[in-house]
């Protein structure tokens, strides 16, 4: 029911938009495809940070949220099989964790000791693919590597320099959540395909 309210949705902006742009087929089929993933992706949020807001940790897993995708945006990995499993994931992780450990901190200590084995898995691991979006490109992927390996040592120092150790502990779960999302070991527990470039590169 969700899944066909969004299409609808999606299909009526596209055809508001397409008033204008006066795409054709397959532009207009992409365009259509692009409103599904925007809908989808602004109703995840919505629902996120209504039951953060239920909890009074909205700027908890603002935080939380921030330090995850700021990696991510670089070394890709996971995704969950579809948008409902990906929501219920994410309340939990960006907002019931946030919530029952609301106001744990760490130290510098511990920061580093966490990200040290981060920026070494960013290092070796990303940029981690799917089946569904390959990473297809020896130079495109050591460009991403790169920057993930860099936003893995500025969120950390970040979270060095922080007065607030609730926000470093926010910033390095952040990245471990990440982290976790690139591992080969993740990927085999998931039974998802790894290195899934590979078969077009061949092609």
């Amino acid at each position: 029911m969700e899944g066909k309210l969004i299409r609808m949705g999606a299909q009526t902006l596209t055809n508001r938009l397409n008033r204008y742009l006066g795409k054709k087929e397959l532009e207009l089929q992409k365009l259509a495809l692009g409103m599904e993933i925007l809908l989808i992706n602004v109703s995840k949020l919505i629902i996120i940070y209504l039951l953060a807001a239920m909890l009074g940790v909205v700027v908890q897993t603002a935080i939380l949220q921030a330090g995850y995708m700021l990696i991510k945006r670089y070394s890709f990995g996971l995704h969950a099989l579809n948008s409902t499993v990906c929501t219920v994931v994410s309340c939990f992780i960006f907002v019931i964790v946030p919530w029952l450990l609301n106001g744990v901190g760490v130290g510098n200590v511990v920061v580093i000791a966490v990200f040290v084995p981060v920026i070494w898995c960013l290092y070796r691991y990303a940029p981690a693919d799917t089946k569904a979006r390959p990473l297809v490109g020896l130079k495109t992927r050591k460009r991403l590597k790169k920057r993930a390996v860099i936003c893995g040592i500025v969120l950390m120092a970040i979270a060095l320099l922080s007065p607030d150790q609730e926000i470093s502990f926010l910033l390095t779960l952040g990245a471990v959540y990440q982290c976790i999302g690139i591992l080969p070991f993740t990927y085999r527990l998931l039974k998802r395909s790894e290195k899934n470039y590979e078969a077009y590169e061949r092609a």
